[in-house]
């Protein structure tokens, strides 16, 4: 067997586990070890009821592994896995629980926009001048070629 890896609190990097987390079922099985209890993937699939073959969790897990999001070690047949609350805390103050207690219900979320500050700008999607600048340099630049009849 393998020994599984498990990346240092210094070498934990931010898009690792920002990417980790962006996955719907990854941000689930965090916020389902943040009770301070050991899961394996058996006990996540018959407890969550998430609908997956447990090899597709076990995918997941090493997702979360390699992040550096979680901890784990082999216990018998299983794979526990407890969240590395510590060593994210010490490396990312307060991501962890903003993203563990982010709220979850799209329009909770636009309620909680607009409470934003008067003076707060936003800021434009970088594509939405984009178009129209392009078809102005598109009409301004001179054809090559021949015409058709």
């Amino acid at each position: 067997m393998r020994p599984l890896h498990h990346p240092a609190t210094a070498d934990i990097e931010l898009t690792a586990v920002l990417y980790a987390l962006a996955d719907p079922v990854r941000l689930t099985l965090v916020r389902g070890l943040s009770r301070d209890r050991p899961v394996s993937c058996i006990r996540v699939s018959e407890e969550k009821e998430l609908g997956l073959p447990r090899a597709t969790l076990s995918r997941h897990f090493d997702v979360l592994r390699s992040a550096g999001l979680v901890h784990t070690v082999k216990s018998g047949t299983q794979y526990l896995n407890t969240l590395r609350c510590d060593d994210l805390e010490q490396r990312f103050p307060g991501l962890l629980r903003a993203i563990l207690f982010a709220e979850t219900d799209p329009a909770a979320a636009v309620k909680g926009a607009s409470r934003a500050p008067a003076g707060a700008a936003r800021a434009a999607p970088q594509g939405a001048a984009k178009p129209a600048a392009a078809s102005k340099r598109a009409a301004a630049a001179p054809r090559t070629g021949r015409s058709r009849p």
